[in-house]
């Protein structure tokens, strides 16, 4: 069975229930009243016949008048057919005070005495309206046949069952019409997300779900378009991944191949002057798989983070004094700026590694006699590492995109390198809990953020 009938069988069945309990609850709460109604109507009618009968026998005191009384007739007539013809008293009977029937409609119990009936006597009991004349009880006013309806009570009660049975099926038929309607409001977005993951599952990750509500079925659709849109942008960074690490790896091997070649043919002597170059190209393509192996681990979270309480300004200072070296040779300075008792929960290898990329970055673009300020200092619950260098700064163009893989921007920030390490910068910060972004302050400054011991996101 198919979600639809389902649901539409889950909705008929709740308005088939619904109806149904509020028609028997319904007919039964309208009998309980109409019978205490009854009841409480036939005991105000029985009190007033007794008072009516009091004062005969205070005048008569005889039960004479009953026979004339009992033998009226109340006739009650529908169009030209006569539907309740009895008694206009027939409904009591009246015993004296010996308990002996002297009134009733019935002639066959006049002269019965009921002191000792077990049926009757809790009926006069319970519902009996005493004949009192001066303080004296004369006789008795017994309600009959309390549960007994007539015609026209019975029309009442069916009348009223027939109403909440037609208002019952009229709920029931409009339930199910909107059943319909509901179900198909709901079955339909879920058939255009089966189609959509059809297509999405056959390739086309361009694909999205139109969204036309803002509830539960509409927050779907958009988590589906979110995911579709994460999948086509997936899809997309593997595409250029493959093309850029293509194009990466076609160069060193161009070299190799050539310098071997030429060797093997006698063109280049095999000496060790020689070998150098092919010698480097293959450092250079030892770097790029390693810098693709801890790319691709950090994106997809895998990378494992070795934590230690770190004290980042000593960290900073030992890299800083090891990049010096390499500096001098440039002729460019490398000054630290460190505020002191800073210490973050972090892998002190993966932060040294973020540092040594953004420290090669500075220098390779910084001018020459320039310096290169690395400055820690503490903002709210985070640790701000930046590292400013006094180089021609990132095209406006660029800063949005320097984070990505072999991203080739203005050629006077080019250089040498995989073309990964800023991107590998980023997602160890990121792994850490922390942020990175470049900005342009009389050069470039990159600044990173972690989470500072002790406070909240510390242990993220």
């Amino acid at each position: 069975m198919s979600f639809r009938w389902k649901l539409f069988a889950a909705f008929a069945l709740v308005a088939f229930l619904a109806a149904g309990g509020t028609y028997f609850l319904s007919t039964r709460e309208v009998s309980s009243q109409f019978d205490a109604f009854r009841e409480e109507n036939r005991h105000l009618a029985a009190q007033e016949f007794a008072a009516a009968l009091a004062q005969i026998w205070e005048s008569t005191e005889s039960w004479e008048v009953l026979k004339s009384i009992f033998a009226s007739v109340a006739v009650i007539v529908r169009g030209r057919e006569v539907i309740y013809e009895q008694s206009a008293w027939g409904q009591f009977m009246v015993l004296d005070d010996t308990y002996t029937v002297v009134g009733c409609a019935q002639q066959e119990r006049l002269g019965q005495c009921m002191a000792d009936d077990p049926q009757f006597r809790p009926i006069v009991d319970r519902y009996g309206v005493p004949i009192t004349v001066n303080g004296v009880k004369v006789g008795t006013v017994v309600p009959l046949d309390i549960a007994a309806l007539n015609p026209l009570e019975e029309d009442f009660l069916g009348s009223l069952q027939r109403a909440v049975l037609v208002g019952g099926a009229a709920a029931l038929v409009a339930a199910a019409l909107l059943a319909v309607i509901l179900t198909a409001q709901l079955s339909r977005p879920l058939k255009r997300l089966i189609l959509a993951t059809t297509r999405i599952a056959a390739g086309d990750l361009s694909h999205r779900v139109a969204i036309r509500t803002r509830d539960e079925i509409g927050r779907l659709g958009q988590a589906f378009n979110e995911m579709a849109a994460a999948l086509e942008h997936s899809e997309k960074a593997r595409q250029n991944l493959l093309t850029d690490v293509a194009h990466e790896l076609r160069t060193p091997l161009a070299v190799v191949r050539g310098n071997l070649e030429g060797m093997l043919d006698g063109v280049f002597p095999l000496t060790p002057e020689a070998l150098a170059p092919v010698y480097d190209q293959t450092l250079h393509l030892g770097e790029l798989v390693e810098d693709l192996r801890t790319l691709t681990l950090a994106e997809a979270g895998h990378l494992q983070l070795l934590r230690e309480p770190t004290d980042i300004g000593e960290l900073v200072g030992a890299v800083v004094e090891a990049a010096r070296t390499a500096a001098v040779e440039d002729g460019v300075t490398v000054a630290a700026q460190v505020e002191p008792g800073l210490r973050a929960n972090v892998d002190p290898r993966r932060i040294r590694q973020v540092l040594g990329n953004l420290l090669d970055n500075a220098l390779r673009y910084s001018p020459p006699r320039g310096t290169v300020t690395v400055t820690v200092a503490r903002a709210d619950s985070e640790i701000r590492v930046s590292v400013r260098d006094e180089g021609p700064g990132v095209s406006p163009h660029d800063l949005p995109h320097v984070f990505e893989r072999f991203y080739q921007g203005d050629t006077s920030r080019s250089g040498e390198g995989t073309g990964l390490g800023l991107s590998i910068a980023r997602e160890l910060v990121q792994a850490h809990g922390g942020r990175i972004w470049v900005e342009n302050q009389g050069g470039a400054v990159f600044t990173f953020t972690l989470p500072l011991l002790d406070s909240p996101r510390a242990d993220a």
